[in-house]
């Protein structure tokens, strides 16, 4: 049984250590970068990835990932840096199917494999926003769909199942089989206008509970935020995934500072960075902020990301003694004018389990678990 002292639930006593979390180590470039026609508008490039990147026997690693404007794409790799498009043949663009588009439009598409979904036709889940009729009607909100291969996407009956839209996350709580929906309301909170993380829960994709706050900044994070220059905080959005025995998230804090400079078509009014944090959870519903709010996917030291973190997957790829996370990496902040403001994908890196660690300074500390059963014939402490 591994356990990660993200907390102090397994902790009776400890003396003369400080708990940090660990930034991720970066690559020099992104690994996808927007190259096919569908995805690019002249100069103007636009790769997301709020979605999902699975392992598969078959070919490596599996992406999901969204091109402007909201086509959810699809793309293969061998060992998980260098990616391929497949032709899928899916999707009809300017006369051709050679492409790697899925028929499906959601924005923000969030997937999961249900390893326990006894209909083979629904293995895969997938939660976005936008409108559920193919003709782009009806009413706007959070969207779910299904698919036996992760490919061709047939969308749930009822739809949308809750209300607003832009970015979410979708998750499975193992223990129970539970959906959770982790997706951003925008409004008024503590004096001004926040992008805040709610939770919604569901037993089938289709019936879910009323949506409750989760994750909302506090008085330190705006105090942060003025520090810099700025004026508030913000959480664009959150991934989360069951790791350890208990749950760690990944939320994208923005740092809101006004209007941009400079005002353009096609650009956010909305100005300020984005970098990303680690949240904890004993059950994915109840979250806490860990004791180091420093960022564990900060912005740079490379340009590519330098500016703005926009979305995340919502779980790590463990390869060997690794853990990755996927990302949308933005070269400038959040209101950056477009062909300057390149958006791509890129992966972070840590050593396994490497997310939190206690540490002690030259007086040395001690700490102590609380009572636990050992089941194995060793036991490692890293």
């Amino acid at each position: 049984m591994k356990r990660i002292l993200v907390d102090d639930r397994e902790i009776a006593r400890r003396h003369g250590v400080i708990r940090q979390a660990h930034a991720a180590e970066k690559m020099d470039q992104p690994v996808l970068i927007g190259e096919a026609p569908w995805e690019c508008d002249g100069p103007d490039r636009r790769l997301y990835l709020y979605g999902t990147v699975l392992g598969d026997p078959s070919v490596g690693y599996r992406m999901w990932y969204a091109s402007f404007p909201d086509q959810v794409c699809y793309a293969v790799s061998d060992d998980g840096l260098h990616w391929e498009r497949p032709d899928l043949g899916l999707v009809e663009v300017e006369g051709s199917r050679a492409n790697n588009i899925l028929p499906i439009r959601l924005h923000s598409p969030s997937f999961i494999l249900d390893a326990d979904e006894a209909d083979p036709s629904q293995r895969y889940k997938m939660l976005g926003c936008g409108r559920p009729a193919r003709e782009g009607e009806g009413e706007t909100g959070y969207c779910v769909a299904h698919s036996g291969d992760g490919l061709e996407w047939t969308l749930y009956p009822r739809n949308p199942v809750l209300p607003h839209s832009d970015t979410c996350t979708l998750a499975q709580d193992r223990q129970t089989g539970e959906y959770l929906a982790f997706h951003k309301w925008t409004h008024e909170y503590r004096g001004h206008t926040r992008r805040l993380v709610y939770l919604a829960v569901s037993p089938d994709m289709q019936t879910w509970s009323d949506p409750v706050l989760v994750m909302a900044p506090d008085e330190v994070d705006d105090e942060l935020v003025r520090g810099e220059g700025g004026i508030s905080s913000e959480f664009y959005n959150m991934s989360a995934f069951e790791y350890a025995g208990q749950w760690l998230g990944l939320v994208t804090h923005f740092r809101y500072s006004g209007a941009p400079d400079v005002e353009v078509p096609a650009q956010s009014p909305h100005d300020g960075p984005i970098d990303v944090q680690l949240v904890h959870s004993r059950d994915g519903r109840e979250w806490s902020r860990c004791e180091d709010r420093s960022a564990v996917i900060p912005n740079g030291p490379f340009g590519y990301d330098a500016g703005s973190i926009l979305g995340v997957t919502n779980q790590p790829v463990i390869a060997g003694d690794r853990m990755w996370i996927y990302y949308t990496a933005i070269t400038t902040t959040h209101g950056g004018c477009l062909p300057e403001k390149q958006i791509t994908i890129a992966r972070a890196s840590w050593r396994l389990d490497g997310w939190v660690s206690l540490n002690a300074g030259q007086a040395g500390g001690s700490v102590e678990t609380t009572p636990f059963e050992s089941t194995g014939e060793t036991l490692l402490v890293n």
